[in-house]
């Protein structure tokens, strides 16, 4: 038997939060969350062990009731311990992995376990980048040559009964299971890790974390499956609205598509709207282009009524209407994350957009709703032209590609991403 223990029994004290950062939020899911569903995903890992916090074990019980819930120990090899302790009679080889590092993927976990059918010990790594140094007091005492130096990682895949034995007999201070079993003189095997896999120790590390899930989540390539999914699409007759739409016809979606019929500048949205849906998808937008010492608040108003307060209208209905869960996707720009000369109202109501969609994935968690935002890039939309006459199109990315690139997260389990879509096609103008 295989056999995945993750250890999140840290208190987290580098990262300077009241809460552990094993346990932070991360687009929607806890930190920890990511590392147990690749263990959960990779068909040869058999049982997974949770090796938790006393304060956090009543929680992570009730959400993982089908693993096994261990306490955590005072140390880092107390934790070890007590996973090992848990594991079922049968286990063969067993992978520990920090609960801190989100960005595990199944090649690493493949590349781990195969290892261990030559050797009683592997351990995960990357080359060093950085020149590493030895300082004592300030003064450089050592500058090891960096081609031979590795930064260790985790999963660390050990024979069940060679790391069992190695923590019975061997009696020094470490926070590294591999260290335990050479110094029981066993050679220990590396592996290729992955320079996404890093651990998250501050809060510097959780930006760089949120960054990689916008990159990690547009790679995700699954096959779409819209037949007979009841989808209702705001903004459905702009440019990629319209791409939208036809794109999920072809799939065989029940697709409803609202334009101009629907003002969503009101208040309210009409009941006949009130319906079971599985995907709600926001695509509607009104971008004005003007200094802002010319900017009427009218303007202002008619922007934020549309581009985000419709939002807050549209997430109501989403709440009401998916009564077993479903998709809420908002399409923004890319101008949410840099503003531009005469688009402040513009760009700012998609930057608010950003935080509405991180704040709604969280607390539609409990409703099985799954919430996200897709920032296309500069886009070859009516719009874009009215707005830019005269502008390369060869650099506008094509609706179509960006559609397809939208309904990839209407399904899958993606919640809280600000995904920014960039197209290697729009920096290589045709001569």
């Amino acid at each position: 038997m295989n056999v995945a223990i993750i250890l999140a029994g840290g208190k987290g004290e580098r990262f300077g939060g009241e809460v552990p950062k094993q346990f932070v939020v991360l687009h929607g899911r806890r930190v920890m969350d990511y590392a147990i569903k690749a263990f959960e995903q990779h068909p040869d890992i058999e049982k997974i062990i949770l090796v938790v916090p006393a304060n956090w074990q009543a929680e992570i019980l009730h959400e993982y009731p089908e693993h096994t819930i261990v306490l955590g120990g005072q140390t880092r090899r107390e934790s070890s311990y007590n996973g090992l302790l848990a594991c079922p009679p049968g286990t063969e080889k067993v992978l520990f992995h920090d609960a801190a590092r989100p960005f595990l993927d199944y090649d690493t976990i493949q590349r781990t376990l195969v290892a261990l059918d030559t050797a009683d010990a592997v351990d995960t790594a990357i080359p060093a980048t950085d020149t590493i140094i030895e300082v004592k007091d300030g003064i450089i005492t050592d500058m090891p040559v960096r081609d031979n130096l590795f930064q260790g990682q985790t999963p660390q895949g050990f024979r069940y009964d060679i790391i069992l034995k190695a923590h019975e007999t061997v009696f020094i201070d470490t926070t590294d299971d591999i260290r335990l079993v050479r110094e029981m003189g066993i050679p220990c095997k590396s592996v290729a890790g992955s320079h996404f896999n890093f651990k998250i120790t501050s809060s510097n590390d959780l930006y760089m974390a949120e960054r990689v899930t916008q990159v990690s989540a547009k790679k995700v390539a699954r096959p779409l499956d819209m037949e007979g999914k009841r989808v209702l699409i705001f903004g459905g007759t702009g440019g990629i609205g319209s791409a939208l739409t036809k794109r999920l016809q072809a799939g065989d979606a029940l697709v409803t598509s609202l334009g101009s019929e629907i003002d969503l500048a009101q208040n309210t949205l009409p009941d006949s709207l009130i319906k079971d849906w599985d995907i709600i998808i926001h695509s509607a937008g009104v971008f004005i282009k003007e200094p802002f010492s010319e900017l009427s608040v009218e303007a202002w108003d008619e922007v934020m009524n549309v581009n985000l307060r419709s939002a807050f209208l549209v997430a109501q209905l989403a709440l009401k209407t998916m009564k077993n869960g479903g998709w809420l996707t908002f399409v923004g720009s890319s101008s949410s994350h840099r503003g531009r000369t005469s688009q402040s109202v513009y760009a700012a109501s998609k930057a608010a957009l950003n935080n509405l969609t991180q704040s709604l994935a969280e607390e539609f968690l409990d409703y099985g709703i799954c919430v996200n935002c897709i920032n296309p890039p500069r886009t070859d939309t009516p719009m874009r032209h009215r707005a830019f006459p005269g502008e390369n199109r060869e650099l506008l990315a094509d609706p179509n590609q960006v559609a397809e690139d939208i309904l990839r997260y209407c399904s899958g389990p993606e919640t809280g991403h600000i995904v920014n879509l960039k197209y290697e096609s729009q920096f290589r103008v045709k001569r």
